[in-house]
C-alpha cells in the first residue's frame, strides 16, 4: 500500500516548527484547551456533562491537525493520530513532544494501515477525519464503520479532474458515478462524494445525514452524521437521481431513482417513473448526456449553518480565517436547500448568442414568474432555481425580443430555442427579492485567493522542474533547481575522488 503521508516528514516538522512560533507551544499559565467540569445549564434545565468526543485523523503525516483538534477544541478527548510511513509517525511523536503536556495527554500516534485499523475499531470514534491525498475511495468502507451511531464524518477528496468530468470512466470505478461537465460540476462532485458515502454506509444499514458540504479552492470537504437504521435505510433511492444533461443548450434534468407510495399507514418503495425526458431536446432539439447517480437531496443542515454562522459571528476574535469563514457559510446559508445544481447566466447567453443580463434583472424575473431563485456558494454566476427549463428559457426568449441579436444558422440550438415564441410573458421589473440580505448588505461573499501560484502543490517525493513554475512560482522554483544542482555537483566530486583514489590504490 501506498504511503498515506502528505508532505515529506523534514517540511512537516518545519510547518510543526513554524506552528509553534505563532502560538501553539506550550505555554506555563494558559491552557486554551481546558473543559469546564460544571454541568452546563440551558434555560433553566441542567445537562449532564457531556462524554469528551474521541477523534480519529486517519491520514496524519506531520500530525499538525490532530495537534489543533487537541489544543484548540474546547472539551475534546482523545485524538487518535494513524500514518502508515515510518518517517511520518516519528515526525508525529516529535511534533507532539514540541507542543507540551496538552498534546502528550491526548493524541497519540501510531503507524497503522488507515484501513484496517478503522475496521478494527468499529463505532469507537465520535469524528474521523478523512483528507487524503487524492481520491478517498478507498478509505469509506472501513471509515463508515468506525463512526459511533450519530457521529461525524468529515472527508475531503482533492481529485477534482476525475470528479469533475475530466476522467469520466476514473470516477465511475472510484465513487459508482459518472460525471458531467457542466458549470455545475464543482456541485455535482460534492453530490457524487456523498452519493458514494451513502453507498458504503449502506452495506452496513446505516445512512448519512449531510450537515455542510463545501466546494473551495482545489478541492471538495463534507461534513456528515452517521446513523443505523434499516428501516430507514429504505429511503436512499429516493435521495439519489441520474442527470440528463443537453449536449446543445446546457439544459438540465433530474431522474430520481426511487418513489414511495403511501396506503393507508404502508408504504411501499417502487421504482422511479421514466424517462423525464423525451430521446431528443424538447428546447433545442439535440441528444442527452446521462450521468449520476448523484445526492439530489439536501447537501447542508440550513439550521446547523445558520446556528454555526451565528456562532462564528460572537466569537470573530478567535478566528484567523474569520472573513473567508463568515463569506462562505454566509453564501451557503443563503442557497436554496432542495435544488440540486445550478444554471449559469452566461451560459444561457453564449447558446442563444445575446447579450446578458444582471444578475437581478434575471432574478427578478424568475420571482415575477412565481418561483424561487438564489445564489450558489460554488460558482459566483451559478443561480439556483425551482423553475423547469422551459420557464427559464421563456424568460430568456422575452429578454431577447427587447435586446435583438444577430441572424445565427438555422440549425444552431440557440436559433431553434428563439424560433419558439415564448409561453410566458416575463415581467422585468426588479422584484424586492431580487438581491438576497447578504447582497442588500454588500456582506463579502467570495474572496480572493490569499497568494499567488494558490492551489494543489506537488505530491511528496516528486522532482521539482521547470514545468511546476506554474505551481509553485519563479523564485521557488529556480531555487530548488540550484539546490538540486548543487547536491549533484557535490555527489559527482565525491564519486570522482572516490575513483581517483581506486585508481591510485
Amino acid at each position: 500500500m501506498g504511503s498515506n503521508v502528505e508532505d515529506k516528514p523534514n517540511d512537516c516538522d518545519i510547518n510543526i516548527e513554524k506552528s509553534n512560533d505563532q502560538g501553539l507551544e506550550e505555554k506555563p499559565n494558559e491552557d486554551p484547551c481546558t473543559a469546564s467540569e460544571e454541568p452546563v445549564k440551558i434555560e433553566g434545565k441542567v445537562r449532564g456533562k457531556l462524554k469528551p468526543p474521541r477523534v480519529l485523523e486517519a491520514l496524519s503525516a506531520s500530525g499538525l491537525r490532530a495537534l489543533r483538534y487537541a489544543r484548540e477544541v474546547e472539551g475534546i478527548g482523545q485524538v487518535v493520530a494513524l500514518d502508515n510511513d515510518k518517517g511520518a509517525v516519528e515526525a508525529c511523536q516529535r511534533n507532539i513532544k514540541f507542543n507540551g503536556s496538552v498534546a502528550c495527554s491526548k493524541v497519540e500516534s501510531h503507524l497503522a494501515d488507515a484501513r484496517v485499523y478503522m475496521l478494527t475499531h468499529p463505532k469507537e470514534f465520535d469524528v474521523v477525519d478523512l483528507d487524503p491525498y487524492g481520491s478517498p475511495s478507498v478509505f469509506l468502507d472501513s471509515a463508515v464503520q468506525s463512526v459511533v451511531d450519530g457521529g461525524m464524518l468529515m472527508c475531503t477528496a482533492t481529485d477534482m479532474a476525475v470528479l469533475c468530468g475530466g476522467n469520466g470512466e476514473v470516477c465511475y470505478s472510484k465513487y459508482g458515478s459518472y460525471p458531467l461537465r457542466g458549470k455545475y460540476c464543482h456541485e455535482m462532485a460534492l453530490r457524487i462524494l456523498l452519493a458514494c458515502i451513502e453507498s458504503h454506509a449502506n452495506r452496513y444499514k446505516r445512512y448519512i445525514v449531510p450537515v455542510l458540504s463545501v466546494q473551495m479552492d482545489f478541492y471538495v470537504r463534507v461534513f456528515v452524521r452517521v446513523y443505523t437504521s434499516a428501516s430507514a435505510m429504505k429511503n436512499t433511492p429516493l435521495k439519489l437521481s441520474y442527470v440528463y444533461q443537453c449536449i446543445g443548450c446546457d439544459s438540465f434534468h433530474l431522474q430520481p431513482i426511487g418513489r414511495t407510495v403511501s396506503k393507508n399507514t404502508s408504504v411501499r418503495y417502487l421504482p422511479g417513473f421514466a424517462p423525464v425526458v423525451p430521446q431528443e431536446c424538447s428546447d433545442c432539439g439535440k441528444k442527452f448526456n446521462m450521468g449520476g447517480p448523484i445526492w439530489s437531496a439536501p447537501i447542508h443542515d440550513q439550521d446547523w449553518v445558520t446556528s454555526i454562522l451565528a456562532d462564528v459571528k460572537s466569537m470573530k476574535n478567535c478566528y484567523p480565517a474569520y472573513e473567508r469563514i463568515s463569506a462562505v457559510l454566509t453564501t451557503i446559508s443563503e442557497e436554496l436547500p432542495d435544488v440540486p445544481l445550478f444554471l449559469s447566466l452566461h451560459n444561457l447567453c453564449a447558446t442563444l448568442k445575446c447579450t446578458s443580463p444582471s444578475a437581478v434583472i434575471f432574478r427578478s424575473a424568475v420571482i415575477n414568474a412565481g418561483y424561487q431563485i438564489s445564489g450558489t456558494h460554488v460558482n459566483p454566476l451559478g443561480l439556483k432555481s425551482d423553475a423547469p427549463m422551459d420557464v427559464i428559457w421563456d424568460i430568456m426568449r422575452c429578454w431577447v425580443k427587447n435586446h435583438p441579436v444577430k441572424a445565427q444558422p438555422a440549425d444552431q440550438p440557440g436559433s431553434v430555442i428563439l424560433a419558439k415564441e415564448p409561453v410566458l410573458q416575463a415581467n422585468f421589473a426588479r422584484a424586492v427579492a431580487s438581491l438576497s440580505k447578504a447582497q442588500a448588505k454588500k456582506v463579502a461573499r467570495f474572496l480572493p485567493n490569499p497568494e499567488r501560484h494558490w492551489g494543489p502543490k506537488l505530491r511528496a517525493g516528486r522532482q521539482i522542474t521547470s514545468k511546476h513554475i506554474s505551481l509553485l512560482g519563479e523564485e521557488a522554483v529556480n531555487g530548488c533547481l540550484n539546490d538540486q544542482d548543487s547536491e549533484r555537483d557535490a555527489k559527482r566530486q565525491k564519486i570522482e575522488k572516490s575513483n581517483d583514489a581506486i585508481a591510485e590504490s
